[in-house]
Protein backbone atom coordinates (compact mmCIF):
# COMPACT_ATOMS: atom_id res chain seq x y z
CA UNK A 1 0.00 0.00 0.00
CA UNK A 2 0.99 3.38 -1.18
CA UNK A 3 0.52 6.38 1.70
CA UNK A 4 0.40 9.47 0.33
CA UNK A 5 1.41 12.98 2.53
CA UNK A 6 -0.16 15.48 0.55
CA UNK A 7 0.59 18.63 1.58
CA UNK A 8 -0.48 22.48 0.61
CA UNK A 9 2.81 24.93 -0.16
CA UNK A 10 3.24 27.03 2.76
CA UNK A 11 1.55 30.57 2.44
CA UNK A 12 3.51 33.09 -0.10
CA UNK A 13 3.14 36.36 -0.07
CA UNK A 14 0.85 36.94 -3.24
CA UNK A 15 -1.64 34.79 -0.99
CA UNK A 16 -1.56 37.64 1.61
CA UNK A 17 -2.44 39.91 -1.19
CA UNK A 18 -5.41 37.77 -2.18
CA UNK A 19 -3.87 37.69 -5.52
CA UNK A 20 -4.32 34.80 -7.40
CA UNK A 21 -1.10 32.59 -9.02
CA UNK A 22 -2.14 29.64 -10.92
CA UNK A 23 1.42 29.10 -12.92
CA UNK A 24 2.75 32.12 -11.82
CA UNK A 25 4.21 32.51 -8.69
CA UNK A 26 5.52 34.12 -5.27
CA UNK A 27 7.75 33.37 -2.62
CA UNK A 28 6.75 31.75 0.79
CA UNK A 29 5.62 34.26 3.47
CA UNK A 30 7.32 34.86 6.99
CA UNK A 31 4.50 32.60 8.09
CA UNK A 32 4.60 30.15 5.23
CA UNK A 33 8.19 29.54 6.35
CA UNK A 34 6.96 29.22 10.24
CA UNK A 35 4.68 26.82 9.36
CA UNK A 36 6.61 24.38 7.01
CA UNK A 37 9.04 24.84 9.61
CA UNK A 38 6.23 23.55 12.20
CA UNK A 39 5.24 20.68 9.69
CA UNK A 40 8.65 19.69 9.43
CA UNK A 41 8.90 19.19 13.20
CA UNK A 42 5.61 17.34 12.76
CA UNK A 43 6.68 14.68 10.32
CA UNK A 44 9.52 13.71 12.38
CA UNK A 45 7.98 10.40 13.33
CA UNK A 46 7.46 9.71 9.66
CA UNK A 47 9.78 7.92 7.26
CA UNK A 48 9.42 8.59 3.54
CA UNK A 49 10.57 6.35 0.32
CA UNK A 50 10.66 9.41 -1.85
CA UNK A 51 9.39 13.48 -1.68
CA UNK A 52 7.56 15.12 -4.64
CA UNK A 53 7.16 18.30 -5.61
CA UNK A 54 5.21 20.69 -7.89
CA UNK A 55 7.39 22.43 -10.44
CA UNK A 56 6.31 25.94 -8.72
CA UNK A 57 8.96 27.90 -6.93
CA UNK A 58 6.16 28.09 -3.67
CA UNK A 59 5.88 24.04 -3.88
CA UNK A 60 9.76 23.38 -3.83
CA UNK A 61 10.56 26.05 -1.14
CA UNK A 62 7.91 24.14 1.04
CA UNK A 63 9.52 20.91 0.27
CA UNK A 64 12.75 22.08 0.94
CA UNK A 65 11.81 22.76 4.66
CA UNK A 66 10.08 19.70 4.93
CA UNK A 67 12.74 17.47 3.21
CA UNK A 68 15.51 19.24 5.76
CA UNK A 69 18.19 16.99 5.82
CA UNK A 70 16.57 13.96 5.23
CA UNK A 71 18.42 11.75 2.83
CA UNK A 72 15.51 10.76 0.51
CA UNK A 73 15.21 10.95 -3.31
CA UNK A 74 12.98 14.18 -4.43
CA UNK A 75 11.45 14.58 -7.46
CA UNK A 76 9.22 17.52 -9.51
CA UNK A 77 6.67 17.24 -12.03
CA UNK A 78 4.51 19.63 -13.68
CA UNK A 79 1.58 17.65 -13.36
CA UNK A 80 1.23 18.62 -9.47
CA UNK A 81 1.00 22.51 -10.45
CA UNK A 82 -1.96 24.48 -9.13
CA UNK A 83 -4.52 24.54 -12.20
CA UNK A 84 -3.82 27.28 -14.83
CA UNK A 85 -5.87 30.21 -14.23
CA UNK A 86 -5.24 32.46 -17.74
CA UNK A 87 -5.78 36.13 -17.61
CA UNK A 88 -6.56 35.50 -13.80
CA UNK A 89 -3.11 34.88 -12.79
CA UNK A 90 -0.85 37.55 -11.06
CA UNK A 91 -4.16 39.71 -10.17
CA UNK A 92 -6.09 40.16 -7.20
CA UNK A 93 -9.58 38.58 -6.15
CA UNK A 94 -10.62 42.45 -6.02
CA UNK A 95 -10.07 43.42 -9.31
CA UNK A 96 -10.93 40.08 -11.21
CA UNK A 97 -14.40 40.72 -9.56
CA UNK A 98 -14.37 44.08 -11.20
CA UNK A 99 -14.02 43.38 -14.42
CA UNK A 100 -15.00 39.49 -14.40
CA UNK A 101 -17.53 39.00 -11.45
CA UNK A 102 -20.36 36.49 -12.95
CA UNK A 103 -17.35 33.70 -14.33
CA UNK A 104 -15.39 34.38 -10.83
CA UNK A 105 -18.50 33.47 -8.98
CA UNK A 106 -19.12 30.49 -11.08
CA UNK A 107 -15.78 29.07 -10.74
CA UNK A 108 -16.10 29.82 -6.70
CA UNK A 109 -19.25 29.12 -6.67
CA UNK A 110 -20.98 26.89 -8.98
CA UNK A 111 -17.74 25.20 -10.14
CA UNK A 112 -20.22 22.59 -12.34
CA UNK A 113 -21.71 25.59 -14.18
CA UNK A 114 -17.75 26.58 -14.94
CA UNK A 115 -16.77 26.88 -18.53
CA UNK A 116 -13.26 27.00 -18.75
CA UNK A 117 -12.27 29.65 -21.82
CA UNK A 118 -8.57 31.32 -20.63
CA UNK A 119 -8.37 28.79 -18.02
CA UNK A 120 -7.53 24.85 -17.04
CA UNK A 121 -10.95 23.17 -16.35
CA UNK A 122 -11.50 21.04 -13.02
CA UNK A 123 -10.89 17.85 -15.32
CA UNK A 124 -7.62 18.40 -16.92
CA UNK A 125 -6.75 19.26 -13.38
CA UNK A 126 -7.80 16.20 -11.86
CA UNK A 127 -6.60 13.61 -14.75
CA UNK A 128 -3.49 14.83 -14.46
CA UNK A 129 -3.28 14.29 -11.07
CA UNK A 130 -4.74 11.23 -10.41
CA UNK A 131 -2.44 9.81 -13.96
CA UNK A 132 0.72 11.31 -11.46
CA UNK A 133 -0.17 9.67 -8.21
CA UNK A 134 -0.86 6.20 -10.04
CA UNK A 135 3.02 6.23 -11.79
CA UNK A 136 4.05 7.84 -7.99
CA UNK A 137 2.20 4.53 -6.73
CA UNK A 138 3.14 2.05 -8.97
CA UNK A 139 6.61 3.07 -8.34
CA UNK A 140 6.61 2.91 -4.89
CA UNK A 141 3.59 0.33 -3.95
CA UNK A 142 4.73 -0.24 -0.28
CA UNK A 143 6.18 2.93 0.97
CA UNK A 144 5.02 6.19 2.35
CA UNK A 145 5.15 9.53 0.06
CA UNK A 146 5.59 13.19 0.89
CA UNK A 147 4.21 15.66 -2.00
CA UNK A 148 3.78 18.94 -2.08
CA UNK A 149 0.96 20.23 -4.66
CA UNK A 150 -1.72 22.95 -3.99
CA UNK A 151 -5.11 23.55 -2.85
CA UNK A 152 -6.98 23.35 -6.44
CA UNK A 153 -4.90 20.26 -7.26
CA UNK A 154 -5.68 18.55 -3.51
CA UNK A 155 -9.37 19.39 -4.20
CA UNK A 156 -9.66 17.78 -7.36
CA UNK A 157 -7.82 14.92 -6.38
CA UNK A 158 -10.08 14.06 -3.29
CA UNK A 159 -13.59 14.89 -5.48
CA UNK A 160 -12.23 12.53 -7.74
CA UNK A 161 -11.35 9.87 -4.72
CA UNK A 162 -14.78 10.31 -3.07
CA UNK A 163 -16.93 9.69 -6.46
CA UNK A 164 -18.10 13.35 -5.40
CA UNK A 165 -20.09 15.83 -8.03
CA UNK A 166 -17.79 19.00 -9.46
CA UNK A 167 -20.21 20.71 -7.87
CA UNK A 168 -18.64 19.51 -4.38
CA UNK A 169 -15.31 20.65 -5.56
CA UNK A 170 -15.13 23.01 -2.45
CA UNK A 171 -16.64 21.26 -0.03
CA UNK A 172 -14.98 21.49 3.48
CA UNK A 173 -12.56 20.99 4.89
CA UNK A 174 -10.47 24.21 3.58
CA UNK A 175 -6.91 23.66 2.55
CA UNK A 176 -4.73 25.83 4.22
CA UNK A 177 -1.20 26.35 3.87
CA UNK A 178 0.98 23.30 4.89
CA UNK A 179 -2.17 21.11 5.93
CA UNK A 180 -1.74 17.42 5.13
CA UNK A 181 -4.21 15.37 2.96
CA UNK A 182 -3.58 11.38 3.26
CA UNK A 183 -4.21 9.12 0.71
CA UNK A 184 -3.62 5.42 0.70
CA UNK A 185 -3.75 3.26 -2.76
CA UNK A 186 -4.01 -0.52 -2.46
CA UNK A 187 -3.53 -2.13 -5.81
CA UNK A 188 -6.75 -0.55 -7.61
CA UNK A 189 -8.34 0.63 -4.47
CA UNK A 190 -8.27 4.42 -3.20
CA UNK A 191 -8.84 5.95 0.34
CA UNK A 192 -8.88 9.01 1.73
CA UNK A 193 -7.90 8.86 4.93
CA UNK A 194 -7.50 12.78 6.31
CA UNK A 195 -8.25 15.93 4.27
CA UNK A 196 -6.86 19.63 5.01
CA UNK A 197 -5.34 18.32 8.66
CA UNK A 198 -3.24 21.51 10.36
CA UNK A 199 -2.66 19.64 14.09
CA UNK A 200 0.83 21.06 13.85
CA UNK A 201 -0.32 24.30 13.70
CA UNK A 202 -2.28 23.89 16.68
Amino acid sequence: MTTFYLVRHGETMWNKEHRLQGWLDSPLSENGVLHAEKLHEHLGEFSFAAAFSSTSGRAKETLDILVGDRQIPIYYADELREIFLGDWQGKTVEDIVRTNRLDYELYTDYPAQFTATHTESFGAVTERAMFTLKKIAEKFPEDNVLIVSHAVTIKCTVNAILGRSINQLWAEPFIHGTSVTIIERSEQQWLVKDIGNIQHLK
